[in-house]
């Protein structure tokens, strides 16, 4: 078992992404560059229709996590990546989402 250290938590992060072969993988090279274990990873369907969320659970220092989640975001196939302390959710990720989805269609029709 990993000890872990005393700046250390277990974050959630949480990605909303458009479908893309081999963006899993991606994202999960981003925490291996970094030496971040990954303790948890789901993958599935979001309650908006065409966007999938993927939710990775890691042992970080702060510092580490905004790293990976800001590499994260720079992702072409990811639409919002967040990073909460185990499991605080939030309504306001999907209002978000939501919202960006929204500017894009705007964009794509003018």
């Amino acid at each position: 078992m990993k000890i872990h250290g005393d700046n250390e938590n277990l974050y959630e992060v949480t990605a909303y992404t458009e479908d893309s072969l081999g963006l899993l993988y991606s994202i999960s090279g981003i925490f291996a560059r970094r030496s971040l274990d990954i303790y948890k990873l789901l993958c599935y369907p979001s309650a908006i229709e065409g966007v999938f969320k993927i939710k990775v659970y890691v042992w970080a220092t702060p510092d580490l996590i905004r790293q990976a989640v800001l590499q994260i975001e720079k992702k072409v196939d990811v639409i919002k990546a967040y990073f909460e302390i185990d499991s605080q959710r939030s309504k306001r990720e999907v209002a978000e989402v939501k919202d960006i989805l929204r500017n894009r269609e705007e964009l794509k029709t003018n």
